[in-house]
């Protein structure tokens, strides 16, 4: 299991890394070109009157940008990376300058963002913490003497006038689109996520029904290959076995009652022929305990509990209750075999002195319960055994749940209800009934 999740988190990886370098290429794209204008007005010394030194470094810093946008098979953490570094230079640069300006309190909010979408959460709190520190301090920086100078020309650090607004407003134009772009690379991201898990979804739900159908279909063969078996037994090898018997009746007609070894031979081949018919019928109807109507199911469970007690000894109850009537002969084939499964289980491995067979309906559903006053259930769970897993998967088969827990009476109580579509109870069955064998 962990192996299992280790493989999906690296295939996770795997795919969250190659998103992460295209996403870095539609940054860079993005970020050169909605940073141009900034750069052109710079240079066009329509913008803030910044020092010779300082417009350098806006156009060092754009050419950066430039130089990340054409390598674009550089690691994308090296180029985001770096992206960053020269983000909040400028942010340190900008605040400074220009303390009273809204692009220094814009700048910092995008970088924690673009740090945790290509570097996770911890770099994200990382570079929280860093825009905290520039949003919060940096602007006091302005006010120690000398340091505006350095970066912005004489009596030009409180702009004024109507062209550095625009200047403002193309740069956080600038901000809002770099922002969105990444933004919708990010949605369409997790919405071809959401897609491909939802495929997935569908293909495994179809892959289980299809699974199921064929579970369904193999079960269905089962049975009738089983029923066809028993009615090939008693009317083909117990037929056979009959005229044998009926011979060897005739024969001993035919013998002289003075030869008494004779006889005695053929009346042990007698008796040999009709323990055999019996044998072969018991089989018989163990392969094809029920037959194809709605009221098959009771029937078999009341010849059931009566086979139970002449062959064990121990005392089998049948209690039907309400509407029993299952006119899908597959379920009333599992249960019946649950039935038998948790009754012979009783007898062989619970040392129970009583055994009940409960069955009762509803309008929407039957519930089977078989209940032992035997040993109970083992302590370990991994000990119960196939037969309860067989149990379960039949009553899977049937969309149906099964339990096993301790009883009322100390034993084992297995109980199975299933989803079913009942037949009208006739009138003189509507009352509870309860029967031994």
């Amino acid at each position: 299991m962990r192996q299992q999740t280790q493989k999906e988190n690296a295939a996770v990886e795997v795919t969250l890394a190659r998103w992460r370098h295209k996403a870095t290429n539609t940054l860079m794209i993005a970020s050169a070109l909605v940073y141009l204008p900034v750069t052109a007005i710079v240079l066009a010394g329509q913008g803030p009157a910044l020092t010779g030194p300082i417009t350098g470094v806006a156009v060092g810093i754009y050419g950066i940008l430039l130089l990340e946008t054409l390598l674009w098979r550089v690691d994308y953490r090296v180029r985001v990376g770096v992206n960053l570094a020269t983000g909040y230079a400028l942010a340190l640069i900008v605040g400074i300058a220009l303390p009273q300006g809204p692009f220094i309190r814009a700048l910092p909010l995008i970088l924690p963002l673009i740090a945790t979408i290509f570097f996770g959460r911890r770099a994200g709190s990382i570079a929280t913490g860093l825009s905290i520190l520039i949003l919060l301090f940096v602007p006091s920086l302005s006010t120690v003497p000398g340091l505006v100078g350095i970066l912005v020309a004489e009596g030009q650090h409180v702009p004024g006038w109507p062209s550095f607004i625009w200047f403002q407003g193309i740069a956080l134009t600038a901000i809002l689109l770099q922002s969105m772009v990444l933004l919708n690379r990010f949605h369409e991201m997790l919405m071809q996520s959401l897609a491909d898990r939802t495929a997935a979804y569908h293909k495994l739900k179809d892959e289980i029904q299809e699974r199921r159908r064929l579970e369904h279909e193999v079960a269905r063969i089962t049975d009738e290959e089983r029923r066809r078996l028993g009615n090939e037994i008693h009317d083909g090898v117990c037929q056979q076995i009959t005229a044998a018997l009926l011979r060897s009746e005739a024969l001993r007609e035919w013998l002289n009652p003075a030869d008494a070894s004779a006889t005695e031979a053929i009346t042990g081949l007698t008796t040999l022929l009709e323990e055999t018919i019996d044998e072969a019928r018991a089989v018989a109807h163990g392969l094809c305990p029920l037959e194809s109507d709605s009221e098959a199911l009771a029937a078999a469970l009341r010849t059931l509990a009566g086979r139970i007690q002449t062959a064990s000894g121990i005392a089998c109850v049948l209690e039907i209750a309400g509407d029993v009537y299952l006119a899908d002969v597959a379920k009333a084939n599992h249960l019946y075999r649950i039935a038998q499964e948790a009754a012979s289980n009783a007898v062989r491995h619970a040392h129970a002195r009583t055994i009940s067979i409960r069955l009762s309906g509803a309008e929407d559903s039957l519930l089977l319960e078989v209940e032992d006053d035997g040993d109970g259930l083992p302590e370990n769970s991994n000990a119960r055994g196939m037969g309860l897993r067989t149990m379960s998967y039949r009553a899977d088969l049937m969309e149906g749940m099964l339990t096993a827990t301790a009883g009322t009476r100390g034993g084992t109580l297995i109980a199975c209800r299933v989803p079913c579509t009942g037949l009208p109870l006739p009138e003189h069955q509507r009352q509870d009934v309860k029967e031994g064998p």
